[in-house]
């Protein structure tokens, strides 16, 4: 929700001039003004006028508040979290099928409504991008062409693109987000999934028991129920250091009321925390099976070398998605950098 601060300014008032007073000697001077001609009392009149002291300009300096927008002029979008433009103009994620994509506007508001009518793909074409699945790149590609948009009507959705030159591999067609060529170094993570058994039930009883440390637990019926690991997984940060992405939930499986609660939560790990794993950032959504959102991770990578990581992640709500980017700023300290608008029904 755009919120909008307004500043009034309460000038102070200027001080009054000063009057002039009689001193000892005013008797003398009347008197000698009574013997002097009307033209002579009138130029002294005009003398002591110019020696009243000026009055001394306020302290405070008034703000001109600006203009009104012009009728018929609306201002755009304000971005409560920009965009990193290390990370590009756009970015695609999969469309209807994996030779067409959306292209994604990061510079639109969390709050913007999408038209993608309103959205022109057009200076892409002929761009190359680099697809990535798995924390790899599995593919470059080429925008080819502008697909017709096939939302229904009371739906929004993201304009979408052709590409050429997408592998015919498993690999390649599987591809969940395409950066402009270059943009994003990705970083290689393993998935809970695809670890050996024990590493993996290793990792899912760390991340419980992370997740059940984790402070604002304002969901009474949903204590002392266990989490469930959906998705975990693990990368190098650097030389030494670790990082963890992971989604963990716990359900009441009430016929009437069903509830789950979803949490996010970024851990690392180094040398100093014996093996541990500390929490970084967390977030925490309770409510409905059918409003409740979950969390796809996208990509984890860097802008340059020397840049530190970000997470992509894609937020299902209801019947659309939300992508959201993740920054880390320093060792344990992360952020929600950036929220794109919802698309959907």
């Amino acid at each position: 929700m755009l919120r909008r601060v307004v500043r009034s300014v309460i000038p102070g008032q200027r001080p009054t001039a000063r009057r002039a007073a009689g001193g000892a000697g005013g008797g003398a001077v009347v008197g000698a003004l009574s013997l002097l001609p009307a033209l002579f009392l009138s130029l002294l009149l005009l003398v002591a006028a110019c020696d009243k002291p000026v009055p001394a300009p306020g302290n405070d300096t008034a703000t001109v508040p600006p203009p009104p927008p012009q009728a018929g002029v609306t201002p755009p979008p304000v971005v409560d979290a920009p965009w990193d433009s290390a990370g590009g103009a756009v970015f695609l994620t999969t469309g209807p099928n994996a030779t067409t994509a959306a292209v994604i506007f990061p510079a639109l508001a969390s709050d913007a409504e999408v038209e993608s009518t309103r959205l022109d793909p057009q200076p892409y074409r002929g761009g190359a991008f680099d697809l990535l699945a798995n924390g790899r790149i599995v593919g470059q590609v080429t925008v080819t062409s502008i697909v017709p948009p096939d939302a229904p009507e009371e739906c929004s959705s993201w304009p979408l693109v052709q590409l050429s030159d997408v592998g015919a591999d498993t690999a390649s067609r599987s591809w969940v987000v395409g950066f402009q060529h270059g943009r994003l170094i990705p970083i290689a993570y393993d998935s809970i999934a695809a670890l050996p058994s024990a590493d993996s039930s290793r990792l899912a009883m760390e991340v419980a028991r992370l997740a059940s440390g984790l402070p604002n637990d304002t969901v009474s019926s949903l204590r002392g129920i266990p989490y469930q690991v959906r998705r975990a997984y693990r990368f190098a940060l650097a030389p030494g250091v670790e990082g963890l992405v992971a989604e963990v939930l716990r359900t009441l499986n009430q016929e009437a009321n069903p509830t789950q609660e979803h949490l996010l939560v970024v851990a690392e790990r180094d040398s100093l925390s014996r093996g541990r794993w500390d929490v970084s950032y967390s977030e925490r959504a309770a409510g409905g099976e059918e409003v409740l959102e979950s969390s796809e991770l996208l990509a984890i990578g860097r802008y340059a070398p020397t840049r530190d990581a970000v997470v992509l992640l894609a937020r299902y709500v209801g019947d659309g998605v939300v992508y959201a980017l993740l920054e880390r700023t320093g060792s344990r300290r992360w952020r929600l950098r950036w929220t794109s608008p919802y698309v959907g029904c």
